[in-house]
């Protein structure tokens, strides 16, 4: 599913309809807004920059809490047992919403049941890199050695089960391809590695790879979505070299304990929708990667169980495991 921005004018009144929902009796005090992974981080930046945003247009307050652990899974069972008044919501994405309920066994939570969706806020493509004297000039030279030899080519992700992994498992599944996988228990010693030329590539979200592509010690050679990404204008995507409609991404998303009150889910969407069209924000988002996407709660609730469905499938066919 694609989903549509809202335009600027609509940005405008949907602003007057957030603050006028803000004054019946909502919020009721601070907003507790989780996010499952630590200060800092992927997840974490583009958090705080949309709740601030949306603070600065209907003056609530956020008290965002980091909750670590466990893949995201420890602080969105946070939210979920929260009480569905609206004043606890979090940060979900691709990985702790769609792809751990297979990849865990024991995930202290249902996706589907367990939560509202309330908006989707910003999608991230993964890049697929390699060192700057790599003799793969693009991600055709990459596809020509790993038919030429499978299992020969090895590429590093940020660990196994993660987006980036699974991503180059369903390309390769998808396409008869066989690439050996090398995780790294985190990004600094991944990039370390694909700089060194310890691996052959390495696939990560644009935003962690993008300090090192502008620096010239990476070199960019595709992006895994159907076309360019702003930040690297320059980047085919992968679609480009004969993969048409390959998509995957780490997008992001607001969630809310389920059984909210569709009048809570509404002021929230909107204030939401109303926040990613400041242009302030889209910028700041959309230069380190993001692709800022906004959209109903009923689209994101079908998007969810279509993300869950695909995700399940592409980790049983990749065998990948936790520890």
């Amino acid at each position: 599913m694609k989903f549509q921005s809202i335009t600027t004018a609509a940005a405008a009144a949907l602003i007057a309809c957030a603050s006028a929902a803000a004054a019946q009796d909502y919020p009721r005090g601070n907003i507790t807004f989780t996010v499952p992974f630590p200060p800092g981080g992927g997840t974490d930046i583009p958090a705080r920059m949309i709740v601030d945003s949306i603070s600065r247009q209907t003056g609530w307050t956020f008290v965002v809490q980091n909750q670590p652990g466990a893949g995201g899974n420890i602080g969105l069972a946070q939210v979920a047992r929260t009480t569905p008044d609206g004043m606890n919501i979090g940060m979900g994405q691709t990985s702790n919403l769609a792809v751990n309920p297979t990849l865990y066994p024991d995930i202290p939570y249902d996706v589907l049941n367990d939560f509202t969706p309330i908006a989707v806020v910003t999608s991230q493509p993964m890049a697929i890199v390699t060192h700057a004297g790599s003799p793969f000039e693009t991600f055709a030279d990459v596809i020509e050695a790993a038919r030429a030899a499978p299992g020969d080519v090895l590429y590093g992700t940020p660990g196994a089960g993660t987006v980036a992994h699974l991503s180059v498992e369903l390309l390769s599944t998808e396409n008869g391809l066989e690439m050996a996988h090398v995780p790294y228990p985190g990004i600094a010693q991944a990039i370390s590695d694909v700089m060194a030329g310890g691996v052959d590539i390495y696939v990560g979200s644009v935003p962690s790879v993008l300090p090192h592509i502008r620096s010239g010690s990476l070199r960019a050679l595709a992006v895994t979505a159907p076309e360019r990404n702003p930040a690297l204008p320059e980047t085919p995507a992968v679609a480009e070299f004969g993969f048409e409609g390959f998509n995957t991404a780490d997008w992001k998303a607001i969630v809310g304990p389920a059984n909210l009150s569709p009048e809570v889910v509404a002021t929230l969407n909107t204030a939401i929708n109303a926040a990613l069209e400041d242009p302030t924000l889209r910028a700041a988002l959309e230069a380190e990667g993001s692709v800022v996407v906004g959209g109903t709660p009923e689209e994101f609730q079908a998007f969810l169980a279509e993300q869950v469905e695909t995700w399940a499938e592409v980790v049983r066919a990749s065998g990948a495991t936790v520890n």
